[in-house]
């Protein structure tokens, strides 16, 4: 059996065949190419030097006169040979809407500091759904990730100036449940139970994306062990083919990260509850059956249940992941096990976003620490200090 997203397969004549796309018709069709081995690591191994043989011959124009709107369009052609489609098809919508309407134009001998640091100034202040308040400074790094991969390909040393460039970063918490919205919530899905309040349910317990959600099967739920299987993600993605008549499909994928393929732990009241909804159900969690539901549609659902639970109804679904992961820190959980049920591809991402406990819980600690030192009577130490 393949392993998602790496299209590599064992043939009927026992060898193992991986496929890889070496280029894209005038259409926008992947054309595909195979090699093959004794084993699935040779076939891999193979798959992976004939890509990268295959990106070395692609030519770029390295020169001061190059046109950075030609370098982004070889970019893009060699990056999509070897990331995932989702992550293709949000490259490709920042590139056109973003960077290369300010540096279409300009050669790669013109790209400066200066010139970087007034596109950063128009993305922070542009306006936004109709609204003057610019872009999240993550959304600008994130876009200037782009431009520096794009330059660097190009050979251009203009890349270096990005380095020089730095984003003021909002040092707030994550947006987390009221301890009162919590407890609401969870009431109302336990007294209300039915697929989709079992799966908001497994999220808030077990922190689970929206999409890893969206994409759970009754296969991935182990029942008898108490365990989830996150193995997929599903979202809708644009189609960057421009003869299309539709402009977003879905798709089901691996993961964000090799990390995001995981095995959770259920709680054990959470596994009663799922027993006792399964019944004869296949197919996907939220629905029990064929037919997936997609992330928007689950996100209203979740608006409509805060509604009825007469709590906050501006909390977005991706809250339940960050109380979660709040309320395990603030148990005293440690942020190694976190980060492996959250999925996240370091640990770093773990400290930075949830390690940061609340006043209460720092006063407790300290309380704590401040009572080794009470000792009674009986316990105080004999010893005399003596000066130094």
């Amino acid at each position: 059996m393949a392993r998602t997203g790496e299209n590599i397969y064992k043939r009927k004549d026992g060898r193992w065949e991986a496929r890889y796309i070496y280029m894209y018709d005038v259409k926008g069709k992947a054309k595909y190419r195979s090699v093959y081995g004794i084993s699935r690591q040779e076939a891999k191994k193979k798959k992976e030097l004939a890509i990268h043989e295959h990106m070395s011959g692609i030519s770029v124009d390295s020169s001061p006169n190059a046109v950075f709107k030609d370098i982004a369009h070889n970019w893009l052609i060699n990056t999509k040979l070897r990331v995932k489609e989702s992550t293709f098809a949000r490259y490709k919508n920042q590139v056109d809407k973003h960077v290369l309407p300010f540096f279409g134009k300009y050669t790669a001998l013109k790209i400066s500091t200066e010139l970087i640091e007034k596109f950063v100034s128009r993305l922070l202040t542009s306006e936004k759904n109709n609204k003057k308040e610019g872009f999240a400074p993550k959304t600008v790094e994130d876009i200037l990730i782009i431009v520096k991969s794009i330059l660097r390909f190009g050979k251009c040393y203009a890349h270096l100036e990005l380095n020089r460039i730095k984003i003021k970063q909002e040092d707030k918490r994550p947006c987390t449940l009221s301890t009162q919205a919590q407890r609401h919530l969870h009431s109302f899905l336990r007294n209300n139970t039915n697929f989709v309040m079992a799966g908001i349910l497994l999220s808030l317990n077990t922190g689970i994306r929206i999409g890893e959600l969206c994409a759970l099967d009754w296969d991935n739920i182990d029942l008898e062990k108490g365990i989830l299987r996150i193995e997929k993600t599903l979202q809708r993605i644009q189609i960057v083919d421009e003869g299309s008549s539709q402009k977003t499909k879905i798709v089901i994928t691996a993961p964000k990260s090799k990390r995001s393929i995981r095995e959770i732990p259920i709680p054990k009241s959470l596994t009663a509850i799922l027993r006792n909804i399964k019944n004869n159900s296949k197919g996907f969690l939220l629905t029990g059956c064929v037919k997936y539901m997609e992330p928007r549609t689950l996100h209203n659902h979740f608006k409509n249940i805060l509604k009825q639970c007469t709590t906050k109804d501006d909390y977005k679904f991706h809250s339940l992941r960050h109380t979660f992961a709040t309320n395990y820190i603030e148990l005293g959980g440690d942020a190694q096990s976190l980060s492996e049920l959250l999925g996240h591809s370091s640990v770093k991402i773990t400290l930075e976003k949830y390690v940061n406990p609340s006043s209460e819980l720092k006063r407790n600690n300290v309380e704590k620490l401040a009572a080794k030192y009470n000792y009674s009577p009986s316990e105080m130490p004999s010893e005399q200090y003596v000066g130094a």
